[in-house]
């Protein structure tokens, strides 16, 4: 087995599923509704809504497509679907010709590259640079306790709402784009500090699903080389 970095753009893309944990199945709400929470506070009655369904939303799936981009780089977009249950546990599933597999069991992540025949291993603890993203794919975790929360000025180019999540342990802050009307996630946004950026839209998502347990287990294909990620304890063989 070796032992490299882990890359920066998963570590992008974990965050960015953390964001669709918190966001990924907000409730459409009545234009009355909207204007009350309006009137009590936007921010403060967003966050109020938000947690209020993440602490009731138990698994949800969805197609994505995801752009990647950097200063100097030529953009790259891929699709898939996610997959999410509490405690912990996601699937994310490349298309072909990008193929790719990651998978969370809630203890440990593994990224599987079938060109590469290749699984890169790591805890999931060491997975994030703060514990807010961890605490959130676990179900524990609180936007006002764990993050600094904003509400991004309207652009009349841009139609989506923007919340803006920072850790405050730290780590990849995490742009969120709603439906002002609904508040329905439709994208989310992480940039690093060299520039780089994960951009991820939605659609179909779904909700409160019966995934089987069997979905967030990872077998390692036969003859690929598992990769341990720096920090990742060796695997115990019984």
């Amino acid at each position: 087995m070796k032992n490299i970095p882990l890359p920066s753009r998963w570590l992008r893309s974990l965050v960015v599923v953390m964001a669709l944990a918190v966001l990924g199945a907000m409730p459409s709400f009545s234009a009355a509704e909207v204007g009350a929470g309006a009137a009590q506070g936007t921010e403060s009655a967003l966050l109020d809504r938000i947690q209020d369904h993440y602490q009731h939303t138990a698994s949800f799936s969805a197609k994505f497509t995801e752009e990647l981009s950097g200063i100097g780089r030529n953009k790259r977009t891929r699709t898939g679907r996610v997959s999410y249950k509490r405690p912990g546990r996601m699937r994310w599933e490349f298309d072909a010709p990008q193929a790719e597999t990651v998978v969370s069991d809630g203890h440990k992540l593994y990224d599987y590259q079938p060109d590469l025949n290749q699984v890169l291993e790591i805890p999931l603890e060491r997975a994030f640079k703060s514990a807010a993203p961890l605490s959130f794919l676990l179900g524990m975790g609180d936007l006002r306790r764990d993050f600094n929360v904003a509400i991004a000025p309207r652009r009349a180019s841009d139609p989506m709402l923007r919340v803006v999540l920072t850790p405050k342990g730290g780590g990849e802050r995490v742009e969120m784009g709603l439906n002002p009307s609904t508040y329905d996630l439709i994208a989310a946004q992480v940039t690093d500090a060299l520039g780089n950026t994960t951009s991820i839209r939605f659609s179909e998502v779904r909700t409160n699903l019966q995934l089987a347990d069997s979905l967030f287990h990872f077998e390692v294909p036969p003859g690929a080389d598992v990769v341990l990620a720096p920090g990742a304890p060796p695997p115990q063989h019984l």
